[in-house]
């Protein structure tokens, strides 16, 4: 019993953990305007360094949009709220291999994001499925607004 009275301790703690309902900076500010097309690199401990660029659309606090890799064949959606000027979300990975296997994965990324500069960070890195490739681990991402 004291076991089952924990768990819904736990779970009722960790659902009232989230984020307030408005977003609100450090100086009690609103959401940084981060809509539009950014370029920049992804850096990884066991890839080399890729060139990227992001197409961000934005609603109130809500982030979607796409990215491309110039120097790789990977591509995928992002998506994340940004909560004053931190970000918070997640990176899809998809791309075809020499081989032809389509590999494909998630980074969950956090990190600063500024009018002009956002740099996220995944320690984890890319979680997926079976690839014959390596998937991104310590991935840092850096972007300047275009």
């Amino acid at each position: 019993m004291r076991i089952a009275l924990l768990i819904c301790v736990v779970a009722s703690v960790s659902a009232c953990a989230g984020s307030p309902g408005s977003p609100t900076g450090a100086a009690g500010g609103t959401a940084v305007d981060i809509a539009g097309t950014w370029n920049g690199t992804m850096v990884s401990s066991n890839n080399a360094t890729q060139q990227l660029k992001m197409v961000l659309t934005q609603s109130g606090s809500a982030i979607s949009g796409t990215w491309d890799s110039s120097s790789v064949s990977w591509a995928g959606d992002i998506s994340g709220v940004i909560n004053g000027s931190s970000f918070d979300g997640q990176f899809k990975f998809s791309g075809k291999v020499s081989d032809g296997t389509v590999c494909t994965g998630t980074a969950n990324v956090v990190g600063p994001a500024t009018g002009s500069s956002m740099n996220w960070t995944s320690v984890g890195g890319v979680v997926g499925g079976s690839c014959p490739a390596p998937l991104p681990i310590g991935l840092q991402i850096a972007v300047q607004r275009q």
